[in-house]
C-alpha cells in the first residue's frame, strides 16, 4: 500500500499496534530483549538498502550481519542533528514523500530539525505514546486526558471525535498561552486523569498556584515533557499536582523511548521499540556520556544512533540498560576564555540543596558576568540578599574562575519562543 493509502488507515494501524506493545515493565526481560535483538537485526538489514546508511556502514567497515544486539549498534557512527537535518532536508520535497508526515522540532538546540515519517511509522509512534500511559497505569479507554496544543495536534478545537462521544480516548486541550488562572480553571473543570505539557508551561501555573494558594485538581498521572525535571521541580510539582508525576523521556524525532514511574528513581527503556545507549566521544558504550536513541519501529527512513543532545548515566543489569540520571543538554555550559567549560550538572547540587529557589536561569553575558533570573519561594527562609550571597559564594567555589553576578528577581521566568526554558543561555 502506498503512503496515501496508509494515511487513510492510520487510526486502524494505531489500534492494531498498541496491543502488540509491552504494557508493563517486566520482571524478567528475557522475552523483550529477544524481541529487541530480532528488530535490531531486521533494522540493520533494511538500513543497508538505503544509500545514506549503506555509506555509513561501509565507512565503518560494518555489515548488517555484524549487528546482532542493541549494543552492536555502537559499531556504527552517531547520527548528529546536523547530519539528520541535511539528509532529511534533501528528501522532504521529493515526490515520493508527498504523502508522508513531516514533523519539525522546536529547535531548542538552535535550529529546527525536520523528520519524515511514513504514515505507518507515525501511527506506531502515536500508539507508543498510549503505551506510555498504559505502563503508568492509565486506562485510555475510560480515562480523560488533557494536554497543551501543538502544531501536530488534531481536533485541537475541542470537539469530540466519534469514539470520544462514547467515552473512549477522551481528550481536551488547554491553551498553554492563556493566563495561569484560566489554565487552572480549565484543569479543575475537566478533571483529567492524565495531564501533559512542556515543563516550563506547567511550571508557570504551578508557581502561580503555589504563590496564591490556588487549589489545582490532582490528576492520577501528569508528565512535564520536553525538558529536564530537576529534584526541586519534582518537589514543587508534587506539592501542587499530587504524587502522580511521570517522566516520559524521548524526542519529537524518536518518540517516547523510556519512562520513570512515580515511585522509581530510574528510567526503563521501552526495549521492544527502542535502543537507548550512552556513549563516549568515540561512540563507545560507557556509564556516563551522550544519549543516542534508535527507534526500532522507524524502518522506512531509520534513525540509527541518533544523538539527542543530552548526557545521562547508565547502568547495565543482566544485559538490560537502565538510565539512572538524565544530566541535561550538552550545550548547557558556562564558558571560559581559555576554552574550558562548566556544565549545569556540576552546579546542580548548589540549586538542588536550596529549597528556597523555585525557578532559576543563568544568562552568561561575558567571560566574567552572569545574569541570574530567579524565582524565590515566598515562604523562603533566606531573604533575597541572603540567597544572592549563597549562590555567589557556592557557585564561585565550583567555577574554574570567579564570576560577577547580577540578579533579576521574578515571579515566573517566561519560556523561550519554543515553549521551553533553557537553564543556561551562553551569550559568549
Amino acid at each position: 500500500m502506498d503512503a496515501a493509502g496508509e494515511k487513510k488507515w492510520m487510526n486502524l494501524y494505531l489500534f492494531s499496534d498498541l496491543p502488540k506493545m509491552a504494557h508493563r515493565i517486566p520482571k524478567d526481560f528475557t522475552h523483550v530483549m529477544k524481541l529487541q535483538n530480532e528488530r535490531v537485526q531486521a533494522l540493520a538489514r533494511r538500513a543497508y538498502e538505503i544509500p545514506f546508511y549503506k555509506e555509513r556502514f561501509d565507512r565503518a567497515g560494518v555489515s548488517p550481519e555484524d549487528i546482532r544486539t542493541g549494543d552492536d549498534l555502537t559499531k556504527l557512527p552517531v547520527l548528529t542533528k546536523d547530519e539528520l537535518r541535511t539528509w532529511m532536508g534533501g528528501l522532504k520535497d521529493q515526490p515520493q514523500y508527498k504523502d508522508w508526515i513531516c514533523d519539525t522540532t522546536s529547535g531548542s538546540t538552535g535550529k529546527p530539525v525536520s523528520v519524515l515519517f511514513s504514515p505507518r511509522e507515525k501511527a506506531y509512534m502515536k500508539a507508543n505514546w498510549y503505551r506510555v500511559m498504559l505502563v503508568a497505569g492509565y486506562n485510555p479507554l475510560t480515562g480523560k486526558t488533557m494536554s497543551r496544543i501543538n502544531a501536530h495536534d488534531e481536533n485541537a478545537g475541542g470537539r469530540d471525535t466519534f469514539l470520544q462521544r462514547f467515552g473512549v480516548f477522551r481528550h481536551r486541550f488547554v491553551n498553554q498561552y492563556a493566563s495561569e488562572q484560566e489554565i487552572i480553571d480549565a484543569i479543575n473543570a475537566y478533571r483529567p486523569d492524565w495531564l501533559y505539557m512542556n515543563k516550563t508551561e506547567m511550571m508557570r501555573f504551578v508557581l502561580y498556584a503555589h504563590r496564591t494558594g490556588k487549589k489545582v485538581w490532582h490528576p492520577k498521572f501528569y508528565d512535564a515533557i520536553s525538558e529536564k525535571v530537576t529534584e526541586n521541580d519534582r518537589k514543587l510539582f508534587k506539592e501542587v499536582l499530587g504524587p502522580g508525576i511521570i517522566d516520559s523521556y524521548g524526542t519529537a524525532e524518536t518518540g517516547a523511548a523510556m519512562i520513570r514511574l512515580p515511585d522509581k528513581d530510574y528510567y526503563v527503556v521501552h526495549n521492544d521499540s527502542f535502543v537507548v545507549n550512552v556513549v563516549d566521544d568515540a561512540g563507545k558504550l560507557c556509564q556516563r556520556g551522550r544519549v543516542v536513541i534508535t527507534p526500532l519501529y522507524k524502518t522506512d527512513l531509520p534513525l540509527i544512533n541518533y544523538e539527542v543532545g543530552d548526557r545521562a548515566v547508565m547502568k547495565v543489569k543482566g544485559g538490560v540498560h537502565f538510565i539512572t540520571e538524565v544530566e541535561g543538554r550538552l550545550n548547557d555550559y558556562f564558558r571560559y576564555e581559555d576554552g574550558r567549560v562548566t556544565s549545569f550538572f556540576e552546579v546542580t547540587p548548589v540549586i538542588a540543596h536550596c529549597a528556597d529557589i523555585l525557578q532559576i536561569r543563568f544568562i552568561q553575558k561575558s567571560y566574567d558576568l552572569i545574569h541570574v533570573q530567579i524565582v524565590r519561594d515566598e515562604k523562603a527562609r533566606m531573604t533575597e540578599k541572603e540567597l544572592e550571597t549563597y549562590l555567589e559564594t557556592n557557585l564561585n567555589q565550583i567555577f574554574k574562575k570567579p564570576f560577577r553576578f547580577e540578579f533579576e528577581w521574578m515571579k515566573v521566568i517566561p519560556p523561550d519562543k519554543n515553549g521551553k526554558l533553557r537553564m543556561i543561555v551562553c551569550e559568549v
